[in-house]
C-alpha cells in the first residue's frame, strides 16, 4: 500500500390490488399452459439443485502457512490468517459472505508437556459451528453435496484441543467484517488455568483497501510545516484552534470540534479495532466532498463506523491528521456523528439523515469507549470550545442542528491494552 497505515439502491414499488379502484381492468390471469410452462420450469430447476454436488478448491492451493502472521507466548506458537472473500468462496465452495461469514484460520503449536485447550468463543462470542455454515448452504446442493458439504467443513474446523507437544489447525467461522481483521485468542493449558495466554491480531484481509491506506501520513505534511508541542503549549494551540469545521469552500460553518487524540497511527488503529470500529472506503467523487466536513483545508483522512447493519443505528468518526506533533506524538481531532434517524423513510441516498444534535455527547461516549476497550492512558479537558445551548441551537452548512457544552477533551491512546 502507498500510504503509512494509521495504517444504487434499486427501488421497487409495490402497488396493492384495488389502489386504482375497482373500475381499472386487470391482466386475465395466466392460461393453464403457462401456470404448466411455470410448474416445469421451477420443477427442472429443483431436480437440478438436487443433483448437484459439494465442489471446492483444496486448501493446499492456497500457500496459507506461508501468508499467515505469527506470535508467541510462553509454550505456546499461533498462527493466523483470513482469506479474501473471493479465495474464501473457493476454498469452502459457497458464497459465505452472503450470509456473513468470515473465515479465520488458526494453527496452535503447544510446546508444553499437558494439552491446551483454545478458547474459541474469544475469537467471536458468536461464532458459526461448522455444521450450522453447512445447513445455511444445503439448499445449493443434492443431498449427497450436503453430506459432503457438513463432513469437509467438521473436518477443517479448528479443534479445541491441542496436545501436549502437538500441534492443530483449522478454521474457525466467524462474523464478517470489512477492512482489517481484529480478534483475541485465548489458550489456557488444562492442567493448569492460571498458565493462561491471550493474542490479539489485526490482519489485513486482500481485497479491501481502507481509505486510510489511499494516504501516505508521513508526508501529508512538509517537515517544516510541522509544530512540536509539549503538554502546556498543546493548550494554547488547542484554544487557538477554530470551533467548527467548515464545508468545501471554507466558508459555510460544520459542526463544533471537541475531540483530539494523541497517539502513534498504528496504535490508534489498533485501539479503534478493539473498540469495533470499522475501516471504510469512500470514492472521494464531487458528491462525497461537496457534503463533508473540513478541517485544515480537506475531508477527513479516514472514517471509522460502528453498527453498521442499519443506516439509523450507525456511530461515525471522521479524523484528520493535525499539523503538530504532541511530545513526538502525531494528533488526531476527531469528530463524530451518530444518525437517529431518518428525515423520511424514502433513506438517506435522497434526504440524508436526521443527526442526534448533541455533540458533546458523542464526545462523552468516545471517552467511555476508548476506556472500556482498554486503549485510554490518560486524558485531559480544555474549556475553549463553543458553546452552543440546546434552546438556541447551530445549524451546519447541511440544515441539521447542534450544539455543545464548549468542552474540549483531549485523549492519549494506547496501542497495547491497558488495565482499566
Amino acid at each position: 500500500m502507498p500510504g503509512t497505515p494509521f495504517r444504487d439502491i434499486d427501488s421497487v414499488i409495490i402497488i396493492p390490488r384495488g389502489y386504482f379502484g375497482s373500475n381499472v381492468a386487470m391482466a386475465p390471469s395466466r392460461s393453464p399452459v403457462s401456470r404448466a410452462s411455470l410448474a416445469l420450469i421451477i420443477s427442472l430447476g429443483l431436480a437440478a439443485c438436487s443433483l448437484t454436488p459439494y465442489r471446492y478448491e483444496p486448501l493446499d492451493q492456497f500457500a496459507i502457512a506461508d501468508r499467515a502472521v505469527q506470535q508467541e507466548s510462553g509454550d505456546l506458537t499461533l498462527r493466523a490468517w483470513v482469506p479474501s472473500v473471493e479465495e474464501a468462496e473457493r476454498m469452502f465452495g459457497v458464497p459465505l459472505h452472503q450470509r456473513g461469514i468470515q473465515p479465520v484460520w488458526l494453527e496452535i503449536a503447544n510446546h508444553a508437556d499437558v494439552r491446551a485447550r483454545l478458547i474459541i468463543s474469544s475469537i467471536d462470542r458468536e461464532y458459526f459451528p461448522p455444521l450450522e455454515v453447512a445447513y445455511l448452504h444445503k439448499k445449493q446442493f443434492s443431498k449427497q453435496g450436503w453430506m459432503d458439504m457438513e463432513a469437509y467443513l467438521h473436518d477443517n474446523a479448528m479443534p479445541r484441543i491441542i496436545p501436549a507437544r502437538g500441534r492443530e489447525s483449522g478454521f474457525v467461522f466467524t462474523h464478517l467484517t470489512t477492512g482489517t481483521k481484529a480478534f483475541n485468542v485465548d489458550i489456557f493449558h488444562a492442567d493448569d488455568r492460571d498458565d493462561y495466554a491471550q493474542f490479539s491480531f489485526f490482519i489485513e484481509v486482500p481485497g479491501f483497501v481502507p481509505d486510510h491506506a489511499e494516504i501516505d501520513f508521513k508526508t501529508l505534511y512538509s517537515s517544516d510545516t510541522v509544530e512540536d508541542l509539549d503538554r502546556d503549549s498543546l493548550r494554547a494551540w488547542i484554544s487557538d484552534l477554530p470551533c467548527c469545521t467548515t464545508d468545501r469552500s471554507g466558508v459555510k460553518q460544520g459542526w463544533g470540534i471537541e475531540v483530539f487524540l494523541v497517539s502513534p497511527g498504528r496504535d490508534l488503529l489498533q485501539a479503534l479495532l478493539r473498540a469495533g470500529w470499522s475501516e471504510t472506503s469512500y470514492e472521494r467523487n464531487d458528491a462525497y466532498l461537496d457534503n463533508a466536513d473540513y478541517l485544515f483545508g480537506r475531508p477527513p483522512d479516514t472514517v471509522f463506523r460502528k453498527g453498521r447493519d442499519r443506516v439509523i443505528e450507525r456511530n461515525e468518526l471522521a479524523l484528520w491528521m493535525a499539523p503538530v506533533r504532541v511530545d513526538g506524538q502525531p494528533l488526531w481531532v476527531a469528530k463524530l456523528k451518530h444518525p437517529v434517524g431518518r428525515r423520511y423513510e424514502i433513506g438517506e441516498r435522497f434526504l440524508t439523515v436526521q443527526l442526534d444534535p448533541d455533540v458533546s455527547e458523542g464526545r462523552n461516549y468516545l471517552l467511555q469507549d476508548f476506556w472500556y476497550a482498554q486503549s485510554l492512558a490518560a486524558y485531559a479537558w480544555s474549556t475553549t470550545g463553543k458553546v452552543v445551548t440546546e434552546d438556541q441551537p447551530e445549524r451546519d452548512f447541511r440544515k441539521n442542528e447542534w450544539f455543545a457544552d464548549g468542552a474540549r477533551l483531549v485523549m492519549w491512546i494506547s496501542g497495547p491494552p491497558l488495565d482499566l
